[in-house]
This record gives structure tokens, sequence and C-alpha cells, in this order.
């Protein structure tokens, strides 16, 4: 099979002898039916060899070749017409492929595949008509800018200052290390995926790694076999491994186990840290440049110069003594000694990596004090420069007294382990699975209100704001209350963010301040004795639209299920149930939760839909973390995510998804398309998503025709969504109800 992450075509080789035997007179044409190919015994055996390969595994091109001749037909369509009653492109010499470089170039090269122009010259077609222009498209001013009163601009600032900005601080005090800190492992009580596929993620390592690996943290807290490892680490030389999922929370848990669980454990140490969230994106000499961070740091945080002059002379010293026993170390003329002294020392000095393990020996020797050096945030960078990162690490804990921690995803784990640095190294593995995210943010809330009490306004809320540190507390209540009863914030909060704190601190800090959250409302509510109900609808309008007027595809952090790539209405389902279909295969198959692409690309293809369209949606399902890919299997697999499984069985039939994917889905027909358009007032909108909600319906009852067993049902969402809308007309009528009655109220 060739392609990746879908295999484009199978190849059958066969031996040289075994030949092409063409009827007279088609030499030179390469558009030939494949039951002429079959008049030949040894043909026809060939292609039914490969076509059977091609249907099992859903691949849409089968090719045979003998090393000078070769045939490529269609294996898997979906025009009705049987694969071996259409055409094949033949190559019967290698001499015709030189003579008709193009057409071969031209239907078999990879940029060719990726176009698709052999499927389109086998079935003498046009491409497929792509699908009409979206709504967004007519909007001039799209996708704007939604905007905020003064009182929401300063608390989005205040957000920033003590929501956001509290973990990006260089100097973290221990006191938010502490309140702050959410032991990870916990399982989420919350997540739309099974346990079994959550767990699946590590125990996974867990039988790829000699001697299997731990969990950083028990259920009395850190693991004691952690603690004993970074005692141990130095003497059996090699890096402990952190592993986890980018956001998961490895550098909170690190700053913890420094300052908090292994506090005593590490008094006598030196701590080396370095960040690489903070440093430069290009760093051609990484062992020189850690180099630099860690003297740099030995200076700042601990006041040791290793240039000094005495320092150097000390840490030199048995070489000094056994210099002077050489030809140079005559001291009968002091001036000639001293420049041979120096040019030795200068010597050493000139290899800066060794100087600094030279210098922390000496120091660990005079003081007792070890150095911990911690490369963190290597998960941001290539998996190139994470491997090489490694490297560096194993150098430092090969050769340097200490422990040496890096923390690394599992995705580079798994690849440098078949393939890469690591397959090399034994190693000691611990992984960090995530923390509860709405203890994260409840925590957060707490801590930012508690910094509000103690220090009020006084030098810390920026002069001439609209808003006091009494409003901030105000409207950090009904924050924490909404996290600490609301179920189906929590959920999801905790199924979006996918276990990333960071994600799930951004939508906090998306929803503070947000031009879709009426501030003074919640202020209006405080003031008189009562803490606001954060609606649910104002979470989730927040995050899908972030900043803009209009939901902007590029810019927010949900995704369009509806979307497609065709003029095939069919296709706005092909995604929820590509989405549904893989959690299924998932949570049933009992292994670690992946599901080939072959597997995926054949399910679609059964529903009719073209690999084109298919690819295309895992490619979104893939950009978006709807489906986690791995590479680490031929061809590729995908993973189930909290995030896809929230959107497809949660998200979809709200109100308010639906109104914004409203402006980015093509709509097919163009009788209702001219029905659709840009509308603001909520009845408005609220009429809008009945017709689109009818379009969809009109649309999945031509895919449901063809298929009864499906894992998404569109009737079923359809149903609920329908009820959502009623209930939110109820609303809007109501609401209009009361300004019309206070209106009259007024004027009476």
């Amino acid at each position: 099979m060739i392609g990746k992450p879908a295999a484009q075509f199978i190849l059958e080789a066969k031996r040289e002898g075994i030949n092409f035997s063409l009827p007279p007179g088609l030499a030179g044409r390469h558009a030939i039916s494949v039951p002429t190919l079959m008049a030949d015994a040894n043909t026809a055996k060939a292609i039914r060899q490969v076509l059977g390969y091609c249907q099992e595994r859903g691949v849409p091109i089968g090719i045979i070749s003998n090393g000078h001749q070769l045939a490529a037909f269609f294996a898997s369509r979906q025009d009705g017409v049987p694969p071996l009653r259409g055409n094949a492109l033949v190559f019967s010499s290698l001499q015709e492929m030189h003579d008709d470089f193009q057409t071969l170039w031209g239907h078999l090269s990879k940029p060719a595949f990726a176009t698709r122009s052999l499927q389109r010259y086998l079935l003498a077609k046009k491409p497929q008509v792509l699908a009409p222009e979206k709504l967004s498209n007519s909007i001039s001013n799209y996708p704007g800018f939604r905007r905020r009163t003064e009182l929401e601009t300063d608390l989005k600032m205040l957000g920033q200052l003590f929501i956001q900005d509290l973990e990006q601080e260089k100097q973290i005090s221990d006191e938010f290390v502490r309140d702050c800190y959410c032991a990870s492992g916990a399982l989420s009580q919350y997540s739309l995926v099974s346990r079994e596929v959550l767990r699946a993620r590590y125990a996974y390592v867990a039988e790829n790694v000699p001697g299997g690996v731990e969990q950083a943290t028990a259920k009395k807290g850190i693991n004691p076999k952690l603690t004993t490892d970074m005692v141990t680490a130095a003497l059996s030389r090699r890096p402990i491994i952190l592993l986890g999922d980018v956001g998961v929370g490895k550098s909170m848990f690190l700053r913890h186990l420094i300052r908090v669980d292994a506090k005593e454990i590490l008094a006598k140490s030196i701590i080396l840290y370095v960040d690489f969230v903070r440093e430069p994106v290009f760093v051609k000499d990484l062992p020189t440049y850690i180099t630099e961070k860690m003297t740099e740091q030995l200076e700042t945080g601990h006041q040791i110069d290793i240039q000094e002059r005495g320092f150097v002379r000390s840490v030199y010293n048995k070489e000094i003594n056994k210099f002077k026993r050489t030809i140079f170390g005559d001291e009968s003329d002091p001036a000639e000694y001293r420049k041979h002294e120096l040019t030795m020392l200068a010597g050493h000095l000139s290899n800066d990596f060794e100087h600094l393990r030279r210098s922390l020996e000496h120091i660990k020797a005079t003081s007792g004090r070890s150095p911990l050096v911690i490369l963190d945030n290597i998960d941001q960078r290539p998996p190139e420069f994470q491997e090489s990162i490694f490297e560096s690490a194993h150098s430092i804990a090969d050769s340097w007294p200490g422990t040496v921690f890096v923390s690394i995803r599992p995705s580079t784990f798994f690849q440098s382990r078949a393939h890469g640095a690591m397959a090399a190294y034994q190693t000691r593995v611990f992984t960090i699975a995530p923390a509860r995210t709405d203890q994260v943010v409840s925590k957060r809330l707490e801590f930012a209100r508690n910094k509000v009490l103690e220090s009020g306004a006084e030098g810390v809320f920026p002069k001439n704001l609209s808003i006091d540190d009494g409003d901030l507390i105000a409207y950090l209540d009904a924050l924490i209350k909404a996290f600490k009863i609301d179920e189906e914030l929590k959920s999801l909060i905790d199924n979006m963010s996918g276990g990333n704190t960071r994600t799930a601190l951004f939508f906090l800090f998306t929803f503070i301040g947000s031009g879709y959250v009426s501030t003074q409302r919640v202020l209006d509510v405080a003031e008189a004795g009562k803490i606001y109900t954060v609606p649910m609808h104002e979470f989730i309008r927040a995050i899908v639209f972030g900043d803009y007027d209009y939901f902007n595809p590029e810019a927010s952090a949900v995704c369009n299920l509806f979307d497609i790539t065709t003029s095939d209405g069919r296709e706005h389902f092909l995604l929820p149930n590509i989405l549904a279909h893989v959690q299924r295969i998932a949570e049933s198959a009992g292994n670690d939760g992946l599901v080939s692409a072959a597997s995926i690309y054949s399910f679609g293809q059964g529903l009719g839909f073209s690999q084109e369209q298919v690819g295309a949606q895992l490619d979104r399902a893939a950009k978006k973390n709807l489906l986690q890919f791995s590479g680490a299997l031929d061809g590729g697999s995908y993973r189930p995510t909290s995030v896809g499984s929230y959107l497809y069985k949660k998200m979809i039939h709200s109100f308010s998804y639906i109104d914004a994917m409203t402006v980015d889905t093509p709509i097919v027909d163009p009788s209702i398309r001219k029905d659709i358009g840009d509308v603001h007032s909520i009845k408005e909108r609220l009429q809008r998503a009945k017709a689109f909600r009818a379009y969809l319906d009109t649309q999945w009852a031509l895919l449901e025709t063809e298929t009864s067993e499906l894992p998404f049902r569109w009737n079923e969402v359809s149903a609920i969504l329908g009820a959502e809308i009623a209930d939110a007309e109820r609303k809007a009528d109501a609401a209009i109800q009361r300004r019309t009655d206070s209106s009259s109220r007024f004027w009476g």
C-alpha cells in the first residue's frame, strides 16, 4: 500500500516473466478496458488479486506491474459500475513510458494522486462540483469584531492580569503553586469518551517500554518511586522522562514537586530550569545554548559565577598542581609561569559544556549541593527538536552529577522509541495524566478572588478603570458559583478542552469580558444582593465566536461539523458519522483505542462518499483535535477525543451552535440558499435556524435512504434542536413582552 495517512493505491508486483498479453493493435493505447486485459489468464489472476486487496482495505486504485509493464484501474468506485467493467491505464513497455512520460507523470505521480487525476481519467468525468459559496462570503464586514463596552474591556484586561498571566510569570509564588495545583491522574467523570480509551493512551506506553512506566502521582500524592528515582537517577546516569500530552500540567507538576512534594529532598539541590516555551524558536547549537542558560541561572539564582578567577582555580586545582610538575611549571620566572598557566586554564574554559560539568562536580564536592536539571515544555517544539533535546538530556545525565528531568509528549516518545534517539537508551518513564479541568478552573478563580481581597484596588488595579475590586469580586463569585454547581458547564469545559488545562483556562479567559456576556447584568444582580447564574448559551457563544461578530473557522476553537467540500448535501453528516464511527469502534475493540485510517475510509466509501470527501473531513477532524492521528501503524490511525465526542453528541443540537454555523455552511439547495441571509435580531436568527434545520432534514433524508445503519442519527439531533429553538422562542417572546410592559408603565 502506498500513501499516508490514507493509502492511495496498492501495487501488486509480479515477477518479470509474467507479461501482460494485449490483443493485437492495442500497443501504444493507454485507456484499455479491464475486460480486455482479463482475456489473459495471468493478467486476470493478478487483477483479481489486487482487486481483493483494495476492496478489503478501502483503497480506490489497484496497480499491477512486472517491472516493465503496468496497468492501473479503479478498484473501488461509487457510480454503480463494477470495477472489472471499467477502464485501465496501461503501459505495455518501458519505451512507452519513456515516449509518453507526460501521461505517466500526469496520472501516476504523487502530485497527480493528490489531485485524483487518474480517477477522473478512468471515469472519463470532470471533477465533482465544488460546494457553493457560504453566506459568510457575501457579508461585507465578515468576520467583524465584537464591540465591548468600556466595562467589558476593563474586565478583559483584569481577567488577563488575574487569570491568564499568573502562570506565565517567571517568579511564580510558592503560594500560587500550592493553592492552584491539581493532582493529575484522576479520569474525568464528565468525559464523553470511555475511560477505557482514556486509560489506553498511557497503557500503550507501558506495553512498549522495557520495565514499564509509573504514574507520577498516586492516590495519596506524589508517587514515592519518583522521589526515589530522583536520588538514584544520578547513579543510573539516565534522565527521568515525564510523559504527558500538551497542556496536561507537566510544568505545574514539576513546580509543585520542587516546591512542595519534594521540598525537603531537594533542599540542598541547585535547580537549573530551562523552559522552552519561552526560548527562541531557532537554536542551532543546543548543548551550548543549554549551557549558557544554566551558567546564567547559577550566577543570578545561586550567586555562583563559574567564570570568576578564584572559582576557576578551585575547580582546576588538580590540573594546576599537575601543571606545576611539567616543564612549563617552573616558577623561577613568575611572569612566564603565569602566562603558561593562564593558557592551560583558558583551554579548559574554552569547552563551555565541560567547564559547567566540572563546576557542578566541584560544587557538589565542596558543598554537597547536586544539580537538578529540568528541560521543560519541549513538547511545544517540532519532534526533531524534541529528539535533539533528549539527546542533550541523556548526555547531561550520563556525565553530570545530579538528576535530569525531561518532559515530552507521548506521540514523540512512540516515534522516537521506534525509529529515533530513544531507541538506543534505557529510559525511566513517569506519566502525567490530565488534571480535572473543572478543578483547575475553580482553584484558579478562588486564588484570583483571594488576591483581590488581599490587595484591593491599591497598587494592583491600573488607574481610571470603570470597574473596581468590588465589581471584580462579584464577577468572580458568579463564575465560582457556575463551576461549583453547573454540571453542564463542567462537562463543556472538560470535554472541549480535551484534557488540556491551558485550553480550559483560555476558555475561561475568553468568557471574562466577552462581548457576548452582559457584564452589567452580572453586576446589577450582585448589587441586588444575589449571585448571577451564568447561562450555558453565554459560555457557548463566547467560546464559539471569540472576539468576532461572526463565526470564524480559522480563529475559533470550535469546528463546524456541517462544512462540506462538494455540492453533495449528504456530506453535511459525514464528519459527525466519522466521529461516531471511530468512537464506537475504539470503545468496542478492546485495544489501545486506535482505529485504522483504512477502515475509516472504507466506512465513508461504504456510505457512498468519495475518498476525497472522507480525506478532507479527516484532515479537518485532526486539525481541530476532534480526532488524534497516530502514524505508528501502517497507513496511520485515529483515536477519538472528548472534543469531537462533545461536538457531535452535545453541542450540535444547541441553538447557539447552529446559529453560528449557518453563516459558514454551504447550502446546496438554491431555493433555500436565497432565504438564509445575514440577520441580527433574536427573532430573525431563530427563524433562520428553523430554516437551516429544515434544510438539514431534507439532506439527511437523502443519506438515510441509502443505509439504515448509521452511528450518527441527525433525525434524533434535529428533534432536540427543534425543542431548544422552540424554548428560545418562548423566552424571546417573554423578554419582548416584558420590555413592552415596562415601556407601557413608563409612559402610562
